[in-house]
């Protein structure tokens, strides 16, 4: 297929809140004729939508960044668009190992790519200084409403504001993204219905802090009333919140966790550590007792509940000792579904500057050790499950001709967390009732 404006392909890196980038970017680009191709090697333009969060996921934009252009130097590929959160803070690292890019767009002028496009169509001129923006220039609330999914269609993620106001000493997330901006709850609603017209029974919702919603419009946190109006939308099966913050949860969010029978028992809240020290260092906000606390509160007040939660390792100044706090609190299992990230040495985050920076071998020693007690107890609360009847959301085929679907749990997001694999074919999007018939570790089989 051609068209005059040409073909864009589209190589999307990092977050959910890339991933609805690079969809309305997709929507615009296609609104305004160009045709979207999967296929990068014979696009006119691809265009990399960039992380530029940590370390290791700006090493991945540039390795895809330099394999296009080496297709551009090789003929396939006629122009190399790089996008996204790299291009606000990280221009020189840009400038220096990509030096080959045609045209650079930041996060917070996203909606600018299509006059981009046509300016690289028409004047065949270098534009890598277009669309370079503050991101508290603008003070912008974006319109994710009209885009090209990339997610399949039973699921899509729904972002509810955009930047951040806490001061996280190892993130750089506000100087990229912005100030914190609640996106006006009409909006968000009908931006539900309509993934919910295009077929997604489940919305995840997404947001650099989604438990922080309201402040700066209402001077109250009013994400309840907002997942209460999700909840309301027909077509919408499940809802899973995701990104909490653990100073912002409110008793109201846990009453609507407790008894919304679509808002799904499960809230992602990063902790980052248990030591109170560390997180201190960090600027958290919390302590050790106030996460338990809040944690026992939400046990006991959600039944069922799924706690993810996500930690960092090697932190500057994490003593063993300190380590060993963080280890126990995951043998006790106190969260569900953990992750966890080793200490990146950010120079634009202000923990660069502090001491007792750990070696790297200490740091990836720890890593492994989290990632080893964190797996032993997830699986043996997945083996506790066996004889129990779940319900399943049907994702697609399975590479198991035993059991030749795959879906997930209530207590399981895509991509981050266990997958269920189900006896017979089932269409995606299916919601179904099925008994868990063995563990595989961190695989449920089961029989509908």
């Amino acid at each position: 297929m051609k068209t005059a404006l040409g073909s864009v392909a589209f190589i999307s890196l990092g977050c959910p809140k890339n991933l609805i980038d690079s969809e309305t970017m997709l929507g615009g680009i296609a609104a305004e004729g160009y045709v979207v191709t999967a296929d990068y090697n014979d696009a006119d333009v691809v265009v990399v939508n960039t992380c530029g969060f940590l370390d290791a996921s700006r090493k991945e934009s540039l390795d895809y960044i330099n394999r296009m252009l080496a297709l551009k130097g090789q003929g396939g590929v006629k122009r190399v668009v790089v996008a996204g959160c790299m291009v606000g803070n990280y221009r020189d690292v840009l400038d220096k190992h990509a030096p080959g890019v045609d045209a650079l767009v930041s996060v917070n002028d996203r909606t600018r790519l299509s006059d981009v496009l046509r300016e690289l169509s028409t004047s065949g001129e270098l534009a890598r200084s277009i669309a370079i923006s503050d991101p508290d220039a603008q003070g912008t609330v974006y319109d994710d409403r009209a885009r090209l999914r990339i997610t399949p269609r039973h699921y899509a993620y729904l972002r509810i504001s955009e930047g951040c106001d806490h001061k996280c000493s190892f993130c750089t997330i506000p100087s990229i993204r912005g100030r914190f901006r609640s996106k006006p709850r009409a909006q968000i609603v009908e931006e539900a219905r309509e993934l919910a017209a295009d077929g997604a029974k489940e919305l995840i919702i997404v947001a650099q802090d989604s438990t922080y919603y309201g402040l700066d419009t209402d001077k109250r946190k009013t994400v309840h009333e907002v997942l209460a109006d999700l909840c309301r939308i027909d077509g919408i099966a499940w809802v899973r919140l995701m990104y909490a913050y653990p100073t912002q949860v409110t008793d109201d969010l846990i009453d609507l966790l407790a008894r919304e029978p679509k808002l799904n028992a499960y809230i992602d809240m990063p902790l980052q550590h248990i030591s109170t020290p560390v997180l201190q260092h960090m600027k958290r906000g919390s302590t050790r007792d106030t996460t338990l606390r809040l944690i026992e509160k939400l046990r006991s007040r959600v039944p069922g509940l799924t706690l993810r939660s996500t930690f960092i390792v090697g932190f500057p100044g994490e003593t063993d000792a300190q380590f060993e706090e963080l280890i126990e609190f995951i043998k006790q299992g106190y969260v569900d579904r953990a992750g966890a990230f080793p200490y990146s040495d950010e120079d634009k985050a202000e923990s660069f500057a502090l001491d007792g920076k750990l070696p790297a071998d200490v740091i990836e020693a720890r890593h492994r050790r989290f990632m080893e007690v964190n797996r032993d107890v997830l699986f043996a609360a997945n083996e506790k499950l066996v004889g129990k009847t779940i319900e399943v959301l049907v994702d697609g085929p399975s590479q198991d001709p035993k059991y030749p679907s795959q879906g997930r749990s209530r207590a399981d997001a895509p991509e981050i967390d266990c997958s269920v694999l189900l006896k017979g074919k089932h269409e995606p999007g299916t919601l179904l009732k099925a008994k868990v018939v063995r563990s595989l570790g961190f695989d449920l089989l089961c029989q509908p």
